[in-house]
């Protein structure tokens, strides 16, 4: 697949895309407000498609129509084709990324996400070289990405760009992009489009985005604009026959005036003016629409006779003509995708100081602190008070900063997750896996710091065997708050939700543990299946040290447990974010 000057890597050549859409209504079920009212439209390869119109004119809402994405809570009628086929959804473009990544890392874990396993390392890497140099990132390869804006990260404008160029390492025939050019200026706006439609022409894509008053010049890029008004169709076609359109319908545009910002204040509903923007709104959308019943196309098309009679033709040849079927790309491994994500998670954690740093400087410190509290405490009668309270805050501390220090990181990737799970990039599955992999080394590192400086310090049993047995069992107390971590973050819909349960649940716990309440004395229907940890406090709390093996097998089997619920509950929620 590499090609003969061995600089760059073949990708199986895309299929042109033609995408139609055919009386595209969408109404809120909840308020039965109508948001489009049979929309129609055509994009073709090789162009670049604008859709435009005021705030509220129902262009976000057309482009999740075409994508049937952030479609929860509405009801669509009609139909999108892709060459002729049915489709639900395609490519969206969002800047979402995990931020202390540099922008050449993200790109080579894209690669490894979205190319094939049949492609190899190699080739992957040229791949990314070659989109990087097709986006002109080459001077913000090695930055990372940041918060795009704030002046600690890429610039908005490369941020723009490296969504973009995660999208097209597969080398798709049909790309979405909503609001390319928010909060960046009209010169970066200008180039950010400029890159576009380079993309569209060159390459023979078909790109659809919305845009919110682009300057003049970046105006004139577009191949095509769709123009909306009160959720319908304004208008469609070149730049150029906007003009002469809305000329010929009454409203020619000033001398020394952006077309854009003309043709939108033109269909703008102005607060306190409802009655009026509305009257001539509707008086542009009757004049450049109409119903043709003789083709049958149930279709609002253009009146003048040069424009209606250009997209009947070229809907009838979509509908009549043979076009290519959709080249699927092969598979990647989920091996691959597991592994990949991994890596992602992990390179952010460890580059997260406080979640790396802070906990490793905690444990360290709070060992100190217990092993000084309780130092050399006697192996007495009045040594099990002290030995008592030093178990009570060891499985304190590997358990509440555990659970919270999770929760405080883990719900930001949510909505990455929404997007790269909906856009057929990887399972749930593998996202789970490669979070809880990337988790468990920190969340076991820090606890093995806090107990080797405390344990010989506070004097319990310095049998080396002793001591390991009680690493493993403070490791498995640890994970086992991970996965309550991890759970309660999966399943509730919010932080807040999570932080409101994890209080509460994480008290019935520390109560009947066992060691302020008498094991003996807990009814059985509220008795909570409890490990031991010494043994002249065992005997005293009614524990059997001859469970104890048995009592670390059922630990593995409680945070096995609980990491599948927490799967499914994440797996749910992702579902519903459809």
């Amino acid at each position: 697949m590499v090609t003969s000057n061995s600089n760059s890597v073949s990708l199986p050549k895309a299929n042109p895309v033609i995408i139609t859409w055919e009386s595209l209504t969408v109404t809120a079920k909840r308020t039965k407000r109508l948001l489009l009212d049979k929309v129609t439209g055509i994009a073709l390869p090789g162009q670049l498609i604008a859709l435009m119109g005021a705030s509220g004119a129902g262009k976000t809402t057309l482009l999740n129509a075409l994508l049937h994405r952030n479609v929860k809570g509405l009801e669509i009628d009609g139909t999108v084709k892709v060459n002729g086929h049915i489709v639900s959804a395609y490519i969206q473009q969002q800047n979402l990324f995990i931020n202390s990544l540099t922008v050449q890392e993200h790109l080579y874990l894209q690669a490894a996400l979205r190319l094939p396993s049949s492609y190899s390392s190699h080739e992957k890497s040229l791949r990314v070289k070659q989109v990087i140099s097709d986006l002109e990132l080459e001077n913000c390869v090695n930055s990372r990405i940041g918060q795009s804006g704030n002046g600690q990260g890429v610039t908005s404008g490369e941020a723009k760009r490296l969504a973009f160029a995660s999208e097209i390492l597969t080398n798709p025939s049909l790309l979405f992009a909503d609001e390319p050019t928010t909060g960046i200026d009209s010169f970066m706006a200008y180039h950010v489009v400029k890159v576009l439609e380079r993309m569209a022409s060159e390459n023979g894509k078909t790109i659809i985005c919305t845009i919110h008053q682009p300057a003049s010049d970046t105006f004139e890029l577009f191949d095509r604009v769709l123009f909306l008004a009160n959720g319908k169709t304004a208008f469609l076609g070149s730049p150029a026959e906007a003009v002469r359109f809305y000329a010929e319908v009454g409203y020619p545009i000033p001398a020394h005036t952006n077309p854009a910002d003309f043709f939108i204040q033109t269909l703008a509903i102005v607060p306190g003016d409802e009655d009026k923007c509305t009257l001539r709104a509707n008086e542009i959308v009757e004049k450049a629409t109409a119903i043709d019943e003789k083709k049958n196309l149930n279709l609002k098309l253009f009146i003048s006779s040069k424009y209606h009679a250009k997209l009947c033709d070229e809907m009838k040849r979509v509908k009549e003509g043979g076009h290519a079927e959709l080249v699927e790309h092969g598979k990647v491994s989920l091996t691959t995708l597991t592994y990949a994500l991994f890596l992602r998670s992990f390179k952010d954690n460890i580059r997260n100081p406080s979640l790396l740093q802070a906990k490793l400087i905690q444990k360290f410190v709070m060992g100190l602190f217990l092993g000084t509290l309780y130092l050399q405490t006697k192996k007495n009668q009045e040594g099990i008070i002290d030995i008592k309270g030093a178990l009570f805050y060891y499985i304190s501390e590997l358990t509440y900063s555990t659970v919270f220090g999770i929760q405080t990181f883990l719900p930001a990737d949510f909505p990455l997750l929404v997007k790269e799970y909906h856009d057929g990039i990887y399972p749930v599955v593998c996202y789970y896996l490669s979070k809880i992999f990337s988790y468990l080394p920190i969340f076991t590192i820090d606890g093995f710091c806090m107990v080797c400086i405390s344990y010989y310090l506070i004097g319990f049993y310095p049998d080396i065997v002793t001591f390991l047995i009680t690493l493993l069992t403070c490791m498995l107390i640890e994970w086992s708050a991970a996965s309550i971590g991890i759970m309660l973050s999966s399943v509730s819909p919010s932080y807040a939700i999570a932080i409101s349960v994890s209080g509460p649940l994480l008290t019935v716990f520390s109560i009947t543990g066992g060691l302020y309440t008498n094991i003996a004395t807990i009814p059985e229907t509220q008795a909570a299946y409890c490990e031991g940890n010494g043994e002249t406090v065992i005997r005293n709390l009614n524990f059997n040290e001859n469970n104890m093996y048995m009592n670390l097998g059922s630990m593995l089997f409680y945070i096995l447990s609980v990491f599948i619920v927490g799967y499914i509950g994440l797996v749910l929620r992702v579902q519903l974010e459809r």
